[in-house]
């Protein structure tokens, strides 16, 4: 072999050593790479916890590691790490999309955190609790729980943490079509991290930050095809990139704009920095789950080109990442689309076939979707591509009938509560304009008519519960409701009494309890000021809601839309079409 034969000649015993080291090289790398769970037990605490951070989503029986630390900490009774165990055990269920579980150990994460009063782990295990919500698109919960570790961290926590929320929540109104506020938000947040870095430019940690927030807000924007936005975010973050050394970032932000340049359709601008991202994607092992989105834009614009054999290797190579990692790839379908897609162009139609019913099969999908699927593969070929289909369905004991069949009956009965939610949801427009007219004649009546305070019952003596009433009449036609520090015990020193007295009297007299009262003086007082003040009705429900004593906009409106029955936003819509 030539190896044995060079002019060096090494000695033999110096090749042994060689050999033997190039022999358990490998063995080493892997070793020092992922340690052994004997090795992690050793760890302490401290330690173990640096460890699972930095290696959740890459270690095999990650669960083992993590069942080690939280037996440790219970052992030790280390509570904060007890909280941080439930945490790692929440991620996991998160990523194998097993929710419930999810949810059960970041709430025993947040309890434990509680209990040690730590307001910021508290805070970042709600963040938590929150994203969940928001991928399984509960985006309600998802903002509620953003908001309780919004409020927790605007006092204590890191301005990076609070922009973090911030952008979190701005996405959240993306996705339920607040667009223009949304992208108010997101602009607002870069221009923060911008002053950010002009006190602290030096700081690695916020660049990275600063780099991260880029890159997802330029996604958005190419999401709402605002595509030149998304081009300026995209550069703005290689741009600072150059200061750092986030190798992640800059992959994300040159294949960002591979991505933009393949939603436009300039497929030989989006290869030429497709190509430079997938260099930086493959030569390192840490950015190697940014692969498959690549190679899936790069297929795309081989399509687009019809450069459908080039397309195919790169779909193929996509799913053949997918499957050797087992990865939770959201470009599946589109992966198995044009996968399909590129197999029929080429002619292959039975192998087109073959992924479609693959997909199929892993997706378990139901016979309208498989329909709507099968359309969006062979829709817009020739007719015999639809043809060798029918065919081969039919082979398969009229399995593609089958499915047709069960599609029309979907198709038929969609038509049906389609027509039948039209009218049910007209009539209820109807209804509700009705409503939203009711009410104007009754505030417009009222505005005319004083309110007579009752006099009905008696809870105590005639003359305490006569003054205590007639000390209630002034302070609301001085507003005190509006006030959102008011409380029994601060309204009962107001009237000369005690909480107890007070309570009595207005659950008798007024037939509510002091929370419903408070809150109808508040909605009553809201009905006519939005009805006579045109700058009020320009503010955003949650600063309307500010305004009349409430803490937040989701209660305001709940207490609103039980009130009147329709939300603030349907009713402010009305008055301003008057």
């Amino acid at each position: 072999m030539y190896f044995f034969n060079c002019e060096t000649k090494l000695p033999l015993m110096r090749i042994s050593k060689l050999f033997l080291l190039l022999l358990f090289f490998p063995f080493w790398i892997v070793a020092n790479n992922q340690d052994s769970l004997v090795v992690f037990k050793e760890k302490n605490l401290s330690q173990q916890y640096v460890y699972l951070k930095e290696h959740l989503n890459t270690t095999k029986d990650i669960e083992r590691y993590i069942a080690a630390f939280s037996t440790k900490a219970t052992v030790q009774k280390d509570t904060n790490y007890i909280a941080q165990s439930y945490y790692f055990k929440h991620r996991i269920h998160r990523k194998s999309k097993a929710y419930t579980e999810a949810h059960l150990a970041i709430d025993k994460a947040i309890l434990f955190a509680q209990s040690n009063k730590q307001d910021s782990l508290v805070a970042s295990f709600f963040h938590a609790k929150g994203a969940t919500f928001y991928i399984q698109s509960n985006y309600e919960n998802a903002l509620d729980y953003y908001i309780q570790a919004y409020d927790l961290m605007r006092t204590k926590g890191a301005i990076e943490n609070q922009l973090t929320l911030e952008f979190d929540i701005a996405t959240i109104k993306l996705k339920v079509g607040k667009t223009k506020e949304a992208l108010r938000e997101f602009d607002k947040i870069i221009h923060s991290y911008d002053s950010l870095l002009h006190t602290k430019p030096d700081s690695q940690f916020l660049k990275v930050r600063c780099i991260k927030m880029l890159n997802n807000t330029a996604k958005s924007y190419t999401d709402e095809a605002m595509y030149d936005k998304a081009i300026e975010l995209y550069s703005k973050s290689l741009l600072l990139n150059e200061t750092t050394n986030y190798l992640s970032g800059k992959c994300i932000a040159i294949g960002g704009k591979g991505n933009v340049y393949t939603a436009k359709k300039e497929y030989d601008k989006a290869l030429i920095v497709l190509n430079q991202a997938l260099a930086i994607s493959r030569s390192h092992n840490e950015l190697q789950l940014i692969t498959p989105f690549l190679l899936l834009d790069k297929g795309k614009c081989m399509f687009g080109l019809k450069k459908f054999e080039d397309a195919l290797n790169n779909f193929k190579e996509t799913d053949q990442i997918i499957q050797q990692k087992n990865l939770k790839f959201i470009g599946l379908d589109e992966t198995y689309q044009f996968l399909a897609k590129t197999y029929a162009q080429l002619g292959k139609h039975e192998k087109a076939t073959e992924v479609y019913d693959q997909y199929i099969e892993r997706k378990n999908l139901s016979t309208d979707k498989r329909f709507e699927l099968y359309k969006t593969i062979f829709e817009g070929y020739d007719l015999k591509n639809v043809e060798y289909r029918a065919e081969k369905a039919t082979k398969e004991s009229n399995l593609f009938k089958s499915y047709f069949s069960q599609a029309i009956l979907v198709i038929v009965l969609l038509l049906i509560v389609t027509i039948s939610f039209f009218v049910y949801n007209r009539n209820k427009q109807k209804q509700k304009l009705a409503k939203f007219h009711t009410l104007i004649d009754e505030l417009k009546t009222k505005e005319f008519t004083p309110n007579e305070p009752s006099s009905k019952g008696y809870v105590l003596s005639d003359e305490k519960a006569s003054k205590i009433l007639d000390d209630l009449t002034k302070l609301e036609a001085k507003l005190f409701f509006l006030d959102k520090k008011y409380s029994l015990s601060t309204l009962a020193k107001k009237c000369h009494t005690n909480s107890t007295y007070l309570s009595q009297v207005i659950n008798k007299y007024k037939g509510k309890t002091f929370s419903e009262y408070m809150t109808e003086m508040r909605i009553t007082y809201v009905l006519s000021a939005l009805k006579n003040d045109k700058k009020l009705r320009s503010y955003t429900i949650q600063s309307i809601a500010e305004e009349i004593g409430f803490k937040k906009s989701e209660s305001f409106a709940k207490a609103f839309k039980k009130r009147t029955g329709f939300n603030p936003s349907y009713y402010i819509k009305n008055l301003d079409n008057m």
